[in-house]
């Protein structure tokens, strides 16, 4: 029997391995028929006549620096000048610089808990079956919360002098006045053999000169030939056929005044005319005068130039420092240097100088559980946030028993059901909705329709900046600064509201201006009687009806009306901040306590024959 199976074998054997050889030539036939279809179609395709909007030479190919490049000057540069000069860049940079680090620790459930998963996965995952084991369900609940706080900025104004400007300065100059004999009428007269010269300046002579020249040798040595010439200036004794006697100093000349001159003999005998203008004897004198007169003189002013980044009339300086020393330094103005002086060439004037305050923000900046979910800038100066609201999500674990069979949670007693409906804070936000809409009902029932409204608020200020004054806005460290000791009574309860989450920032403003100078800055408030009010006014007024509430010097706290009233959304409303005052301020039943409450009931009833 098995001599017959084995010939029977290798037929079938031999069959299917012809069969297998006829398929694999058949595919080695196709498969070298398109061999080298797949390069030929790239190599023929226009790659612009099939891909919209292709380009051989992309304006990035410029970056490119070949496969052995470690590094591109070009793309480095590109990108540097796009992070300081770009709009995305500048928002960037302005971000990295001026916001408030909000750190995540690893502390935070969301990531403690990662790793906890991370650590016990063999352990988790290990007899997966169908039996049904006792466990621990763990739940991370977030709940969601609104603050402020104040970043740390610090705005400047710079003052900078330099040359410019000019003006005349009273000041003197030496001008030379030159009196020739030729030029002053001589005549006989009772006073002798005189001429009158007429000055040409105003001013002080400071030196004076002479020379004269006369044919001394046809003298023949008479006396009566010899001259003497009386000046303004001296005596010129012509003793010589030439001579330069010097003359006085400190004669005043009056410009159009007449000054005297005289010419005597040796012999003290009046000239005559025949004498003096004999033309063989050539008498001649000549006096150059150097006179200070009083000229004035172009000086260039010390100009100052202010550079400010924003608009100072509503800032109240807080402080001055001069960054740049003075003294003297020269400067050239058409070729000629001028030397100007100022006790300071460039001062930095600080009008906005805060540093960081957490505010109501502090409690959730320092829990590890809490992130930042958003922020919004509630006021800003030149692109620097002044004021900033922060919705913090923390988290808290919440435990529960149950049971896990074959892979699915089951609940016996229901003590799971809210970690899986996620409603664990039903009862809390139930209860804030009613207390809302109970609270509205009281304040309209008290105004028996008349000018009807619900949490209405008061305006309310503090002094934040003023010349030699402290800050009376902050936000937190009232009990560390003594400054403060200064603040009123309403700027400490207003601290005291914020503090307790009753109040709603408005705005800033200049509260005290003199000459276009601000000597006084404040900021105003919206004050409330409860967070409720608060809540329902900052989260239903302002951010479901966009109502806001004026401005910093004239805050609207007006309550809101019926119809307002109608057009909230009370169960979009968060009342986190209220859920404190619920805990502290009344013993409420968890929502485990109310189904036990309940339950408890039930069996009552039932025991007593109740169907």
């Amino acid at each position: 029997m098995k001599k017959q199976l084995i010939p029977g074998v290798l037929l079938l054997a031999s069959a299917v391995s012809v069969q297998a050889s006829e398929q694999y030539d058949e595919a080695a036939k196709y498969a070298g028929s398109v061999k080298d279809q797949g390069m030929t179609v790239m190599k023929g395709t226009d790659p612009a006549a099939t891909i919209p909007g292709y380009t051989a030479n992309p304006d990035e190919s410029g970056y490119y620096g070949g496969t052995t490049a470690t590094s591109n000057t070009d793309l480095e540069n590109a990108g540097n000048s796009e992070m300081h000069n770009g709009e995305a860049g500048k928002t960037i940079m302005d971000v990295i610089n001026n916001r408030p680090s909000d750190p995540i620790s690893t502390d935070a459930p969301f990531i403690s808990g990662s790793l906890d998963v991370e650590d016990q996965a063999e352990t988790l995952t290990r007899g997966t079956d169908t039996q049904c084991k006792d466990v621990d369900v763990n739940r991370t609940q977030i709940t969601n919360y609104t603050c402020e706080r104040t970043p740390a900025v610090e705005l400047a104004c710079t003052r900078t002098a330099t040359a410019g400007g000019g003006h005349e300065e009273d000041t003197t100059e030496i001008r030379q006045v030159v009196i020739a004999s030729q030029a002053i009428a001589f005549s006989s007269s009772d006073a002798g053999y005189t001429g009158v010269w007429t000055a040409p300046v105003t001013g002080r002579v400071v030196s004076a000169t002479a020379t004269y020249s006369w044919n001394k040798h046809l003298a023949f040595g008479n006396a009566s030939w010899f001259m003497r010439v009386t000046t303004p200036f001296g005596l010129i004794s012509m003793d010589e056929d030439t001579g330069s006697p010097a003359l006085s100093s400190g004669a005043q000349l009056t410009e159009g005044a007449g000054m005297l001159f005289a010419i005597r003999t040796k012999n003290s005998q009046p000239a005559a005319d025949a004498v003096w203008k004999n033309s063989n004897m050539r008498y001649s004198f000549t006096i150059t005068l150097r006179v200070e007169v009083p000229a004035k003189k172009w000086v260039p002013d010390v100009v100052w130039t202010e550079t400010c980044p924003f608009d100072k009339s509503d800032q109240v300086m807080t402080g001055s420092v001069c960054t740049d020393p003075g003294g003297d330094r020269v400067f050239t103005f058409n070729g000629q240097q001028y030397t100007l002086h100022s006790d300071c060439w460039q001062y930095t004037d600080t009008y906005v100088s805060q540093s960081a305050d957490n505010g109501t923000c502090d409690q959730y900046m320092n829990n590890t559980a809490c992130t930042v979910a958003s922020t919004t800038c509630l006021e800003s100066l030149n692109g620097h946030c002044l004021r900033e609201q922060a919705i913090f999500s923390c988290e808290e674990k919440v435990s529960g028993s149950a049971q896990l069979c074959g892979g699915d949670l089951v609940c016996a007693d229901g003590s799971c059901d809210h970690l899986e409906n996620n409603s664990v804070n039903d009862f809390q936000s139930a209860v804030s909705g009613l207390a809302a809409l109970a609270a509205a009902g009281k304040d309209i029932a008290a105004l028996n329709g008349v000018n009807v409204s619900a949490f209405t608020g008061e305006g309310h200020s503090c002094r934040k900046a003023m010349a030699g004054f402290s800050n009376c806005c902050k936000d937190s460290g009232w009990g560390n600064d003594a400054g403060l000791a200064s603040c009123n009574t309403e700027e400490k309860a207003l601290a005291e509201a914020k503090k307790r989450k009753l109040s709603i920032y408005v705005g800033s403003y200049c509260a005290h201006k003199v000459l276009g100078v601000c000597l006084e800055k404040k900021e105003g408030y919206c004050q409330f009687d409860s967070k409720l009010a608060k809540i329902v006014q900052d989260q239903g007024r302002r951010g479901q009806l966009g109502i806001g509430f004026g401005s910093g010097d004239s805050p609207d706290c007006r309550g809101l009306t019926v119809d307002e009233l109608k057009r909230l959304k009370f169960d979009q409303m968060n009342f986190a901040d209220f859920y404190d005052d619920l805990e502290n301020g009344t013993t409420l039943p968890a929502d485990q306590t109310l189904i036990d409450r309940v339950k408890q009931q039930i069996a009552d009833k039932m025991a007593g024959g109740v169907q």
